[in-house]
């Protein structure tokens, strides 16, 4: 019995306790939505033994830890890491568009400038969200005035709100459902066009099969989103050196 129980704690111990460090994996708001959730889901069931650690964070501040080697991986935007010295790897298109409801004032409009999109009440993320302040950051210091209805925490509520003719949102595309019965129109804007890309921390020795199994799980994560047709190419691997 002392021997049966001894196995016992020692298959238990397996379970609850991970034997190496966590992984530790960054990113924005819009990737946070579904790109790593579904790299999660994959990954940590491939993996029992590794841990994760996740958290939301800007790309200027994704590209200081993982520089500093505080974090294994990050997806960061193109335009933002660009000139960081670190490896970056495309996952895809992350552009921005205006959705509203369904036969709403978005109807029939093929795109829309954003200055003529904040002249109707809009609704949007929380002030301190990734998103909403990489948008007012490209906006900048002439920013037409914004009468947000209301703010909320995250992009799946923002999209319900949007559908349900609230007021108008900006959200990533590849926030959207391609069947949602919601009306999409492309921003004209030059800064709602981005990409995100996939940085590697700075870390000393080789790289981990861990960390490498991570970073494929999120290229598939990426490549499995649905297809929405693209008015722009996207932009080819980004390679530091």
């Amino acid at each position: 019995m002392l021997a049966q129980t001894a196995r016992l704690d020692s298959a238990v111990a397996s379970y609850t306790r991970s034997p190496t460090a966590p992984l530790k994996l960054l990113g924005g708001g819009s990737a946070m939505h579904r790109l790593v959730p579904r790299a999660l889901v994959s990954f940590l069931r491939a993996h029992p033994d590794v841990d994760v650690e996740v958290a939301e964070s800007r790309t200027p501040q994704t590209v200081r830890r993982l520089a500093d080697g505080e974090a294994d991986l990050g997806v960061v935007i193109d335009d933002e890491a660009r000139g960081s010295g670190l490896d970056l790897e495309a996952l895809g298109d992350d552009s921005l568009v205006v959705i509203g409801r369904s036969g709403g004032i978005l109807a029939a409009r093929p795109s829309v400038a954003y200055s003529e999109v904040a002249e109707h009440p809009l609704i949007g993320l929380d002030a301190d969200s990734s998103l909403r302040r990489w948008i007012e950051k490209h906006l900048g210091p002439h920013a037409p005035l914004v009468r947000y209805r209301t703010t909320v925490a995250h992009l799946t509520v923002l999209v319900g709100l949007a559908e349900a003719g609230v007021g108008l949102a900006v959200v990533p595309r590849r926030a959207l459902d391609p069947g949602r019965p919601v009306e999409v129109c492309e921003l004209e804007d030059p800064w709602a066009r981005r990409h995100h890309l996939l940085a590697w921390g700075v870390k000393d020795g080789p790289l981990p099969a861990a960390t490498a199994a991570l970073a494929d799980h999120l290229r598939q994560a990426a490549r499995s989103e649905p297809a929405w047709p693209a008015r722009h190419e996207e932009t080819g691997p980004h390679r530091a050196g």
